[in-house]
């Protein structure tokens, strides 16, 4: 376990707020409308299982591809939470924040829809895969921390398919102003962890004291 523990709620709920499962859901329902129900179970078991390994390969080798390509993390770290930033405030100010597109042919069935919309970009999209290789970061967390960061996405991804199994349920019970709630909520505490990304990048950068 990681012996930070607010560290490991950073985390918790910097994919949290990342992967969104909430505003995601309109997404999934919408994706997966001309699929029957036992087809949309199986697009959200195998959409969570693509998108778990897409960002687990992020998280394992993002931070080798940046320096095959000679960028630094504080680079990617600041660049990464400004976009982080910018898709916290499209969740706030309510603009669509990834493509909807459903299903037009009945016949391409859930494997399909599972990879495309559902798997990426709208779980695994580049906003996701920024935040895992920036909270896998080598000369950071050791190897331990890590594997307990590839634990909280798992987590956070689980929760995302309970949330996606129960759509229906959960639409009709908190209905469409809980939703833009909810999506506003997650728009504001990912600014702020976006906002303390940059803060940090550049401290460590200036050698200024942490903030």
């Amino acid at each position: 376990m990681l012996e930070d523990q607010t560290l490991l709620l950073n985390q918790f709920f910097t994919l949290w707020a990342m992967l969104d499962p909430i505003s995601h859901l309109p997404l999934f329902l919408g994706a997966t409308a001309d699929l029957t129900r036992q087809e949309r179970r199986r697009a959200a078991v195998l959409a969570v299982i693509f998108s778990y390994a897409i960002l687990l390969f992020f998280g394992i080798a993002g931070q080798h591809l940046l320096h095959a390509m000679g960028i630094s993390l504080v680079s990617f770290q600041i660049a990464g939470g400004i976009i982080l930033l910018l898709f916290s405030i499209a969740m706030v100010l309510g603009q669509p924040l990834s493509p909807k597109s459903p299903a037009d042919d009945a016949g391409e069935g859930a494997l399909g829809v599972a990879i495309y919309p559902l798997a990426t970009p709208i779980i695994a999209g580049p906003g996701s895969m920024l935040a895992i290789i920036i909270l896998t970061d080598n000369n950071r967390f050791t190897f331990a921390e890590q594997l307990d960061t590839f634990g909280v996405l798992a987590a956070v991804l689980g929760l995302l398919l309970v949330i996606f199994l129960l759509g229906d349920v959960i639409v009709r019970a908190i209905g469409p102003g809980g939703t833009n709630v909810m999506r506003r909520v997650m728009g504001v505490i990912l600014a702020a962890l976006s906002v303390n990304l940059i803060l940090t990048a550049l401290t460590g950068w200036l050698r200024l004291p942490p903030i």
